[in-house]
């Protein structure tokens, strides 16, 4: 596959701004780092679209009163959004924070159930007891990119396999079918090491496959490896569940190298051809 520079792929004044797609609190940072900190440098208007950001959704008891249940091991949203209010003021970053729920508190609007009942249930193809949610989610972004001028959209490419990651980038594909630019990102620490995700052997081939997409052009960029793990280390919360400690946040990182230089990997891509159907259809 063909590599070019992203620095020269586009005419970066020509966009009104770069919208990066964030599943949850720490991914617009963990993957486009380095991306936040080159458009910083420009000046180039950018705004991060965090989607999971929400409490758990309340539960009615039996005497009808509503309480909010914290599934056991997992960090309280509230001070995951603080984090990413620090790192985004760092790197001057417009951003807003949805209020989706995480897959691990979604439930089915049919019986009330979680529709991912045990964390390992995460890494799987959004059920259908979650598709009212991604076609709400389609509504919002669509409303936040379209008619405000020309946007690049950059997006997770669902590397890993996490359900949250997929639902997003299969929403950015029909965001973009409103002739919005599209460029996917490779998820971050997924692409360099499985047992974060599925546990399965995953890369940008088979992410993009799943999408029905083919890659085009590769494109590549430099970063200031210990910048960005400074900036990754804003999410304190994240790093022991992600890389056990800093020096394993510094591992991972350089595990991502092009011509001997830590780098960030991003994608152009196009509709699979075999999806396309005989001319005509």
């Amino acid at each position: 596959m063909k590599t070019a520079p992203l620095a020269a792929a586009y005419p970066w004044e020509d966009f009104e701004r770069v919208v990066i797609l964030s599943p949850h609190l720490d991914d617009a940072a963990l993957s486009c780092g380095g991306l936040l900190q080159f458009l910083k440098d420009r000046e180039t208007s950018c705004l991060v679209i965090s989607v999971y950001c929400g409490n758990p959704p309340p539960v009615k008891g039996q005497d009808g009163s509503l309480r909010t249940f914290q599934r056991k091991g997992y960090v309280n949203p509230r001070l995951r959004r603080k984090e990413d209010i620090a790192a985004m003021h760092a790197m001057d970053a417009d951003f807003v924070h949805l209020g989706f729920a995480d897959s691990i508190y979604r439930r089915s609007p049919l019986t009330n159930e979680f529709i991912y009942r045990r964390s390992r249930e995460r890494w799987v193809s959004p059920r259908v007891d979650d598709l009212a949610h991604v076609e709400e989610l389609y509504l919002v972004l669509r409303r936040l990119c379209h008619n405000l001028g020309r946007i690049l959209l950059v997006s997770p490419m669902g590397i890993g396999q996490h359900v949250d990651h997929t639902i997003v980038a299969q929403v950015a594909l029909r965001v973009a079918e409103g002739g919005t630019s599209l460029l996917f990102f490779e998820d971050f620490p997924y692409v360099v090491d499985r047992e974060v995700g599925s546990g399965v052997e995953d890369g940008p081939a088979q992410a993009l496959l799943r999408l029905k997409q083919e890659a085009v052009l590769r494109h590549v960029l430099p970063v200031d490896a210990a910048a960005k793990a400074s900036l990754i280390s804003r999410y304190r919360s994240q790093i022991p569940a992600l890389f056990d400690d800093e020096q394993g946040l510094e591992e991972a990182l350089q595990g991502r190298k092009h011509d001997g230089a830590p780098c960030e990997f991003y994608w152009r891509a196009r509709e699979l051809r075999e999806a396309q159907g005989p001319k005509g259809e």
